[in-house]
């Protein structure tokens, strides 16, 4: 892949968001689906054949074989993940997609490796500006968590974010969130597409559970063993770049406690994090870890283009 290539794929990376909020955050348009096996290969797939695969929901109903609602979910999607994008009024893959979906070019057109999943979640919580998966993963500093809670802490995100949503809303958000990580919500289902669950269910990273009667979610926090050097580059370089540009070094307390910070979005604990960022400076060229003079610890670039080095190992 060229160099104009590598920076359209970078920009891309952040197609889904800014580092801030700016924009509002998201509530609905899930249309209540999680991501589904096979649903980002398969709408790659339509998109690039036609940019105008969605100009009408006949065409795209007909194109996916999906019904009317999950058709507006898995472009929901697309766009959250930073995927596809409007383009007047066609919808276009992005760079990112291409590089990673590509059947031809791409790293893991089939999302068969779990390190491609650590890189989805990476931007639905960093990106997306999901209310729920902010809240949870990126406010919330408790590992467990009462479900109404959280509903009550998305609503809370809402109408500080200026807009009113029902109970109902952030309960079914809610829904979403717990549903896309929690394998053991496939249980019981009715619909046996349902059974196949998300993805994003194989990083175990959320479970509900019952506390004293109480539905409870559970963040798994700690080392994250399947959380491979590229994922991590990945994330690395997306917030080093994204919130310290220009920048020589990044604190070890800002990668583990900022908000949008590896650390938090990971669940990672700091042995966790310093286990990761050991390995990716074994890994990378130019990266090394140094202590701060105050105490502290940063993760330093020794020399011109060292940061850069991180994109080039996330792919």
């Amino acid at each position: 892949m060229n160099a104009g290539e590598d920076m359209v794929a970078t920009r891309s990376a952040r197609a889904a968001g800014a580092w801030t909020d700016e924009g509002g955050l998201k509530f609905s348009g899930h249309e209540s689906f999680v991501i589904r096996y096979g649903w980002l290969p398969k709408l790659y797939d339509a998109v690039t054949a036609s940019a105008d695969v969605f100009s009408s929901d006949e065409r795209a109903i007909l194109t996916l074989g999906l019904g009317r609602n999950m058709v507006k979910s898995i472009r929901f999607w697309g766009d959250a993940l930073g995927l596809t994008e409007q383009a007047g009024r066609q919808v276009v893959t992005t760079g990112l997609a291409k590089r990673l979906l590509d059947p031809a070019t791409g790293r893991d057109p089939y999302l068969e490796d779990v390190d491609s999943l650590w890189r989805l979640h990476w931007l639905l919580t960093t990106r997306a500006r999901l209310g729920a998966w902010s809240t949870f993963f990126l406010d919330m500093r408790d590992a467990i968590v009462p479900r109404q809670r959280l509903v009550t802490a998305v609503t809370g995100c809402a109408e500080a974010a200026g807009s009113r949503i029902s109970p109902n809303t952030a309960g079914a958000h809610v829904d979403i969130l717990v549903r896309s990580y929690d394998a053991g919500r496939s249980d019981g289902v009715t619909v046996p597409e349902d059974a196949l669950g998300c993805p994003l269910q194989e990083l175990d990273l959320v479970r509900e559970e019952s506390v004293l009667g109480t539905p409870t979610l559970r963040l798994s926090r700690g080392p994250k063993p399947t959380l491979g050097i590229p994922a991590f580059a990945f994330a690395v370089h997306d917030f080093w770049t994204g919130t310290s540009p220009g920048s020589s070094a990044v604190s070890l307390r800002s990668l583990m406690l900022s908000r949008r910070s590896p650390g938090m979005v990971f669940a990672l604990d700091e042995a966790g994090l310093h286990e990761r960022l050991d390995a990716l400076c074994a890994a990378a060229r130019g990266l090394e870890l140094r202590d701060d003079g105050a105490g502290g610890v940063d993760l330093v670039a020794t020399r011109r283009g060292s940061v850069d080095a991180l994109e080039e190992l996330a792919w």
